[in-house]
C-alpha cells in the first residue's frame, strides 16, 4: 500500500495499515503531478517536505521551542508517518487514498497529506462521513464549469469537492490573478460558498475568514501558490500578489486553535522551480507551525 521512505516528517516513526494504533497525527505522501498542465514536478514535493523538516529535528528530540508563543511544541510524540501511496491509475490510486485516509480517521488520527497536485483532496475528501466546511487556501477557485475549455483535474477539484454529501461549505480565500474562471467563481457563490480576493484578505488578516465559521468542523486544503513567489516560487502556477509567511501562519495556527481541525493537505509545491529550497523550508514551517497547536 505504501513504500517506506527515508526520512519521514521530523523523523517521525514510520507505521502502516497494519498499525493497531496511530499517533494524534499520521503524514502520508500522495506524489501525483496527473493534474498539472503548467508544468511537472508537483511529485517531488512530499520527499522535499520531509528532507526540509529534518533541520527541526535533533537526537534526544524532546519538542521545539518558539521563542515567539514563549512555548514548545510537538513534545508529546504526536507524529507518525505512513509513507507515500505510488502514482498508479486515477481510479486505483483514488480508491487508495480514499482508503488510507479512512484507515487514518477510524484509529482516531488527523490525517495530513502531502501533494503532489490538487486533484488529490476529492478523493480524500470522499473517506470523510460527517458535516464539515472546507477552507481553501489558493490563488484559484478550482471551480471551473465541467465544459470549459481547456479543463484540468485541479482546475475543478473544489466543484467536485462540493458535490460530496458531507461538504457544508467551501470558502475559497487569497483568489486573485487572471487564471480564475469567472463562470467558476460566480457558479461556487451561487453554490453557497464564500470567495475571499485575496487583497480582502490581506487586509481584514484571518478574520476574513473567521467570521464565516460555525461550528462545524474544518479541513484545510493549502495550495503553495496562495503564498506569494518571493515567498513561494517553487509552486506550479506561481500567480504575484499572494499572501506573506506571516499571515499564512496566522491564518493556519488561529484556524488550529479553534480545535476543530478534520484534516488537512497541502499541494502543489514545485520543487524543481526552486534550487533554494526556501520554497520547501517555507511550507515545513507552515506545517510546524500549524500542527503544533494541535493537542494530543
Amino acid at each position: 500500500m505504501t513504500e517506506k521512505i527515508s526520512p519521514t516528517f521530523l523523523n517521525a516513526p514510520q507505521e502502516s495499515l497494519r498499525s493497531n494504533s496511530l499517533k494524534a497525527l499520521s503524514f502520508v505522501g500522495v506524489p501525483t503531478e496527473r493534474g498539472c498542465v503548467f508544468r511537472s514536478g508537483t511529485a517531488l514535493a512530499p520527499e522535499s517536505i520531509r528532507k526540509a523538516s529534518i533541520m527541526y529535528y535533533y537526537p534526544d528530540f524532546d519538542g521545539l521551542y518558539d521563542p515567539e508563543r514563549q512555548k514548545y511544541i510537538l513534545t508529546d510524540n504526536l507524529i507518525n508517518d505512513l509513507g507515500d501511496l505510488n502514482d498508479a491509475p486515477r481510479s486505483s490510486l483514488d480508491e487508495r487514498v480514499t482508503e488510507m485516509i479512512r484507515f487514518i480517521r477510524q484509529k482516531g488520527s488527523i490525517p495530513i497529506t502531502l501533494g503532489g497536485d490538487h486533484s488529490i483532496t476529492y478523493p480524500i475528501l470522499q473517506a470523510y462521513e460527517q458535516p464539515f466546511d472546507v477552507i481553501h487556501l489558493d490563488a484559484h477557485s478550482d471551480y471551473q464549469r465541467y465544459d470549459e475549455t481547456e479543463v484540468a483535474e485541479c482546475g475543478i477539484v473544489m466543484r467536485r469537492v462540493k458535490e460530496l454529501p458531507y461538504v457544508n461549505r467551501i470558502i475559497h480565500a487569497g483568489v486573485r490573478g487572471y487564471l480564475n474562471s469567472g463562470q467558476g467563481i460566480r457558479d461556487s457563490i451561487k453554490d453557497g460558498n464564500i470567495v475571499i480576493p485575496c487583497d480582502k484578505l490581506r487586509q481584514q488578516g484571518v478574520d476574513a475568514i473567521l467570521k464565516h465559521l460555525g461550528n462545524l468542523p474544518i479541513y484545510i486544503t493549502f495550495d503553495s501558490d496562495v503564498l506569494d513567489p518571493t515567498v513561494c516560487p517553487g509552486t506550479t502556477v506561481p500567480e504575484p500578489g499572494g499572501i506573506d509567511y506571516l499571515l499564512a501562519k496566522d491564518i493556519l495556527m488561529r484556524l488550529t486553535q479553534q480545535g476543530n481541525l478534520i484534516g488537512a493537505d497541502f499541494v502543489e509545491l514545485n520543487p524543481l522551480y526552486d534550487p533554494s529550497q526556501i520554497s520547501s523550508f517555507h511550507l515545513t514551517k507552515l506545517i510546524l507551525d500549524m500542527i503544533g497547536e494541535i493537542k494530543s
